[in-house]
Order: structure tokens, then sequence, then C-alpha cells
């Protein structure tokens, strides 16, 4: 074909690709001034393709159709020139679009970043939106279809050799229907219904997700593994220290999900969640008063939750329980800095070193697990030692209180977790039953059952009153960070090491949906109410609307890396691994942290659940209680 000039017009300069049933040429047109380049498509079937040659005739007819009714009517299709029947050869001439093919771009070992792959997204989903408002399904969206173009910078979307058009009406005879039911595309990119030949509008946008993820990533979708429990690809632990906001992870979970009923269903959805990305991102800091107050009525914190939250560095999990009506129900009066002071009132020199502390839902009590192997029972106000427990024949790596501060109890390196009385230091009963170190505890609404997660990925439910195992979730080829029960006995969330929040039904024991937007480990989790729930990451806090089961509202930059937290009236506090305290409130209509003091850097912290205490230790075997107030 090189150097044949087709209907005396259009000169052949280079082979471009190949296809199944087509071969890709750059030629010039010699009919028009200064010859201009463009791109010349020839049918050519492959003697080792599976499909029929009227199948593919079929397929190359449609591609000039779209090309030559919508190339025309949106710039970032290709244009159609021609479309020729000669005696020995079929072919279609097209506009040739200069610029960066993204796949080649990407075989260079270029990634995009999480700003370029949002605006990728915002460039193509528009296309798509104007394609399937014309029942026109693309089938073959992928980085090597996608041309940065030179002249103007916008992504075009070529090679339409794939494409469908959906009948009108549906099909009196099915078998005219034929090239649908083609297991065509690439793939990787193309969805699980595509590959069984019931291809939808919404496979377009799974396969647009799946080039973003790989644009990101740097790795083929073919490499990524289906979560076990959710079926869902897993392709978050391949994002390496790129920052990605996790609004736009939710965006890309929801285009790739498996089944299509769980997927967006149109392009315009899509648009419509990335649109609201910008102001989600910036709702803590430039939120009117009116909007503050339509995102306080959705928050409503019951009066006693319990918010479990994981060591810094550490594998394990300790257990807070707090005091709160609601985030923010209104926006309050206006902290200013001087406002708020720490001040140490008590410092306690201890032998075993400290690394869980948990504070009572009554704020009278603390209690310390170290290196001593033993939990020790302190008094709030004073810093007295009540009592010493021990039992535990390795080192403790949970703690939980019940709400009414009669119960302690500890998980510990060896799976066994333990029953005290507060009041006696008495042990009442051990739970067996883990094989690997227990990593959080929490104590249902009613007080009557006991979850327990550990680093092997499982989670039991038991009977607090009788010590009886009533229930066994797994989680394999991950570790349980943290669990909570929510607004009901018969709602768990957890969270793993794979960075996802599950939420399951316990009457099922199935879980009921799976969210990921964290891109760092997942140190803590809140329910409040029946509709909202917290989560805090190493990478800051998110909220989650468990109503309509997507991402709420993302937290200021300065919420990540929290070691202690608590919620009180309408103020939030929080302890970062750097010690600073920081209260958030409103200030000119904005929410922004208040740094109210800094602590050493410390080995475990705790607040109290009426934001009136602090207490902290290090490794340089002091125990501080540290008093928060007010200047009057």
């Amino acid at each position: 074909m090189i150097g044949q000039l087709l209907t005396g017009r259009y000169l052949i300069l280079e082979k471009l690709g190949a296809g199944g049933f087509s071969e890709t040429y750059l030629a010039r047109d010699k009919y028009l001034p200064r010859y201009p380049l463009c791109v010349v498509k020839c049918l050519r079937l492959s003697p080792n393709h599976s499909i029929s040659s009227e199948t593919a005739w079929k397929l190359f007819e449609t591609e000039a159709s779209v090309l030559g009714s919508l190339g025309r009517h949106h710039t970032q299709i290709p244009t159609l020139f021609a479309y020729c029947h000669e005696p020995d050869n079929v072919y279609l001439v097209q506009e040739y679009v200069e610029g960066e093919n993204l796949g080649r771009w990407l075989a260079q070992g270029q990634r995009l970043t999480a700003k370029t792959a949002l605006k990728l997204l915002r460039e193509l989903l528009p296309v798509l939106d104007f394609l399937h408002t014309r029942r026109v399904i693309h089938r073959d969206i992928k980085p090597s279809n996608i041309i940065r173009r030179k002249q103007d910078g916008k992504v075009v979307l070529i090679d339409f050799g794939a494409a469908y058009i959906l009948p009108e009406y549906p099909l009196a005879n099915p078998s005219e229907g034929e090239d649908l039911s083609l297991a065509i595309g690439t793939p990787g990119y193309m969805p699980g219904e595509q590959q069984q030949g019931m291809t939808q509008l919404n496979s377009d946008l799974y396969a647009l997700g799946m080039s973003v993820i790989h644009l990101l990533t740097g790795v083929h979708p073919r490499v990524f593994k289906p979560d076990p429990i959710s079926g869902e690809m897993d392709w978050h632990r391949y994002l390496g220290e790129q920052t990605v906001e996790p609004k736009l992870i939710a965006i890309l979970d929801r285009m790739v999900r498996v089944k299509p009923g769980d997927r967006y269903s149109l392009a315009s959805d899509v648009l419509k969640d990335l649109r609201t990305l910008s102001s989600v991102r910036r709702a803590w800091q430039s939120a009117s008063v009116a909007q503050w107050h339509r995102v306080a009525r959705r928050v409503v914190i019951p009066a006693t939750v319990v918010l479990a939250v994981g060591a810094m560095g550490g594998p394990y999990v300790k257990t807070y329980s707090i005091q709160a009506k609601t985030l923010i129900t209104r926006l309050g009066q206006q902290l200013r800095q001087s406002d708020v002071h720490l001040s140490m009132v008590q410092e306690v020199s201890i032998q075993p070193e400290v690394n869980r502390i948990i504070i009572s839902p009554d704020n009278r009590l603390f209690v310390t697990a170290g290196s001593d192997r033993g939990l020790h029972l302190w008094s709030l106000q004073t810093g007295t030692r009540l009592k010493s427990f021990y039992g535990h024949a390795t080192p403790i790596t949970a703690l939980a209180i019940s709400p009414d501060n009669r119960w302690l109890l500890s998980g510990s390196q060896d799976g066994t977790i333990r029953l005290w009385n507060t009041a006696t230091g008495k042990p009442l009963r051990i739970f067996r039953g883990h094989r690997y170190p227990v990593t959080t505890l929490a104590i249902s609404p009613d007080a009557h059952r006991l979850i327990s997660g550990c680093k092997g990925g499982i989670l039991r439910q038991w009977n607090l009153q009788t010590g009886i195992r009533m229930q066994t979730l797994k989680l394999p080829d991950t570790e349980i960070s943290v669990a909570v029960y929510g607004a009901t006995p018969d709602k768990l969330i957890s969270a793993s090491s794979d960075r996802q929040i599950q939420i399951w039904d316990l009457h099922t024991g199935q879980i009921h949906r799976t969210f990921a937007g964290h891109t760092d480990a997942i140190v803590g989790l809140q329910v409040a109410s029946n509709d909202t729930l917290f989560s805090f990451g190493k990478d800051g806090g998110l909220v989650w609307d468990l109503n309509r089961e997507e991402l709420a509202m993302v937290f200021p930059e300065k919420s990540a890396q929290p070691v202690a937290i608590a919620f009180k009236n309408q103020t939030l506090a929080t302890v970062h691994a750097n010690g600073s305290l920081r209260f958030w409130t409103r200030k000119a209509e904005r929410l922004v942290p208040q740094e109210a003091g800094i602590l050493e850097r410390s080995t475990s912290v705790a607040i109290s659940p009426d934001h009136r205490y602090l207490i902290s230790a290090n490794g340089d075997r002091r125990l501080r209680i540290w008093k928060v107030g007010r200047a009057e």
C-alpha cells in the first residue's frame, strides 16, 4: 500500500497500525492545498480473526456512519472525509489528529497526576455523553485510542471500529444485532457484560475509568485482581506515593464497578459528581453559613458514641469513648487563639512504658497498658493509680470500656481477649479464638455483644455475658485495623489494611457495601446517627453518607495524622502525630483549626470526652495529665 494513490487523490505514506479486520495508514490529500495529512483505514480481515466477513463489513460501515454523522458536530471526534468502495478495496478517509497518543505516552513510563486525571475525565466525559445521547457505544476506549491534540491541547477519542449504534426500538429479529453480541473490545478495559456480548452504555464508563486508572498507576488493568469479598478490582495499592483526592478515587471506583447496576448509568452522572469534587474539597474552608447549616443537619451525633483510633506508627488499635451531641448543629461562636490554653497539671513517673491509653465515658478514670503486660487504672482528676490488673502473657494491643464504665476489655498479641470488672479489678472471662494479634475491640450499643478484629483478617462477634462466640466474618489477604458497631447492633463497620471500609449486615454475615476513598492507612471510625460515618486516616478525615452510600465531605489537610479525636457540642478536638492539639471552629464563615498547644511527641494520647483533659505518654516513662481550658 505504501506509495499507492487511492482514487487518484490519497497518497499512502506509512502504515500506522493494524487490527483484526482493518489496517490504518497515514496519507496526504493531493486535492487540497498544501496536501494536508489524513488517515486511511482499509478493510482487511485477518485469517485468524474469529469474526465473520459479514460482521466485519457491518462494523466497518458503522464506523463510517458514526464518523460521518457525528464527527462534523463534535471537535473531539475525527471527521469523515470519504468512504470508498473499489473492486478490491474498501476504505474510509478521516481527519488526522496530530498530537500525543496516550498509549505511547504511557509506554514511555509517564503517568497522570491526580490533577491531570481529573482534567482528562472532564474532557472525555462530555464526548461520551454526546455519543450516548445519540445511542452510540464506542466499545474500545483505552489510552491508545485517546490523543492529546497538539493544536489546542484537547483530547480526541479515536478508532470507532468497534462502535455500535443501539436501535431506537428493540429488534424484532435478534440476529440483526449480531455485532452487539460479539465479545469485542480490549481485555482489561472492557467489563464483564461486554465480554459476554451484553454491552451497555455504561460499559464505556467502565473502560474510561480503567483507562484513567491505568494512566494514574502505570499498571495495566489485567494485573488488577478482584477483591475476594467485594469482587471489585483492587487497584488502590498501585497508586504508590501519589496523593489522589479521596472523592476522585470514589468516583473511579464507581465507574469500574463489576456489576453494571452498581456503576454510574450516564456520563452526565459522573460529570455531576466531578463538579462537586472541588466544592467538597473546599467545604471545610470556604462554605457559607447556609451551606454549613445544610451539612450540619446530616451529621448529628448521638449523646454517647465510641471512636476507635489506631496508634500511629503501629499496627494496633486504641479505643476512646467520647460524649457528643453534634459535630456542628450551628456554627457557634468563634474561638480566638488566646481563648484556649493547655497546661500540664500532673506528671507521674511510671516504670512500664505506656503504649495504650483509654479514658472512661464518665470522664473519671483512665486505663493504661504497657510493657509490663499489665493494666493500670488511674483517677483522671488526681493522677492517682487505683488498681493494677495482670493476666496477659503477651503485650496488650487493644482496649475498650463499656458505656456504663463497668467493664474493661483488653486484647493481646497472642489473640486472647480478657474481660475485667473495673470496680474490683477481677478478671471475669477470657475469649479465645483468634490466631493472630487482636487489633480492635468494640462493644455493641446495647452492651450485650463484643466485636474483635485481628491481623489475620478475621472479625469475631461474642456474647459479652456468656463468652460464647456468635459469628465469624472473614476478609482474606488483609488485616483488620479498626471496627465499630453501627447505630444498631445488627450493623458493623470495619476498616482493613487495604484502605477500604466494609459495611456488614450481621444478620446475613455478608458485606453490604465497600467504601474506598482513603489513600493511607485508616486509623479511626465513628458512626454518627443512622446516616453518617466518619473515617479518619493518616491522610485525613472523610465523611460518608450511609443512606446514599457515597462520600459526602472531605476534611482539610490539617486533619491528617490524627492520634486522638473527640467531639463535644459544636467543637471537634484532634491531637496529631506531631503533638499539635487543634480545635476546629468557625472563623469568618470558615471552619478552621485553632492551634491550642503542642505536646511532646507521644507514644500514646487520649482526649477526655468532655474536652477538659489530655493524657499523654512517651518514651521517658512519664505520664502527663494536661488540662484544657479557656481564659476567663
